[in-house]
């Protein structure tokens, strides 16, 4: 397939998809969701995918919605179909049972930040900057910012930064949790490449079910977790990567996992 607002890369197992509207600071243009909505289910359709960078091209990961595509407004029922159709994408990469490392090379603010989080991974620039900036145009956060935010930093510090809608750094990104690492910015895509690559050489289907379950464990009881990885490992004891781990754990090697 062929993209117009990002670029996308298969080399190996690690798939690279780079949004490149530099005009715009990479915004969530109109088709920049089209593209997302579109490559998103290729990487999950590709079994040879088995870990995902994302990133942006130029001084920006991605500056948030378009504010020209809002244009003057919307109605209640149109405002409600413009957000619920163009966020559809945003399960999909949430719950793409693969890898996903978020490599932040600079602005990601709005729904940017939402994206990043909604990787499994932040690698962030010492260059980057994030924000939970809606309430500067008196909106909410969207792009499911509300479910990811208050699990990774806690609910009254994604309250402090929502009300405040503030720019804060890389560094402060790190302390908060969502970077998990901040590097200088010519080594940014070479740390990406190695986390991505270290995930792909692990047991894929294994881990695509262990991120389901930890993405669900804000909502699960204690007996609904322990039902759901027991399902899960009853199916992952079947599997060749179980056993091919297994037999190198007996054989004092490391483990060659295919993903299945």
């Amino acid at each position: 397939m062929s993209y117009k607002a990002l670029e996308f890369a298969v080399s190996g197992p690690i798939a690279t998809v780079a949004f490149n509207q530099e005009h715009v600071l990479n915004a969530l243009t109109p088709e920049l969701v089209a593209d997302l909505s579109r490559v998103l289910p290729e990487i999950r359709q590709n079994p040879e995918i088995r870990a995902v960078i994302i990133t942006g091209r130029g001084r920006a990961f991605c500056a948030g919605g378009s504010l020209q595509s809002i244009g003057e407004g919307f109605g209640p029922a149109e405002g409600h179909r413009y957000m619920s159709e163009g966020t559809r994408w945003v399960h999909e990469l949430a719950t793409l049972p693969k890898p996903v490392v978020a490599a932040v090379n600079g602005i990601a603010v709005g729904a940017g930040l939402s994206i990043a989080l909604a990787c499994d991974v932040v690698i962030a620039s010492e260059k980057a900057t994030f924000g939970a900036v809606f309430g500067k145009v008196g909106l909410v956060p969207d792009v499911a910012m509300t479910y990811f935010l208050p699990r990774v930093v806690g609910l009254q510090r994604a309250k402090e930064l929502v009300f405040s809608a503030r720019i804060f750094p890389a560094a402060e990104a790190l302390a908060l949790g969502i970077a998990l690492k901040v590097v200088p910015e010519e080594a940014l895509m070479d740390e990406a490449r190695a986390m991505a690559q270290a995930f792909a050489q692990g047991p894929t289907f294994a881990m695509g079910l262990a991120k389901g379950l930890l993405n669900r464990s804000h909502n699960a009881a204690l007996e609904e977790a322990l039902e759901r990885e027991a399902a899960a490992q009853a199916l992952l004891f079947q599997t060749a990567d179980h056993a091919e781990g297994v037999r190198a754990f007996h054989e004092r090697r490391p483990p060659e996992f295919r993903g299945s």
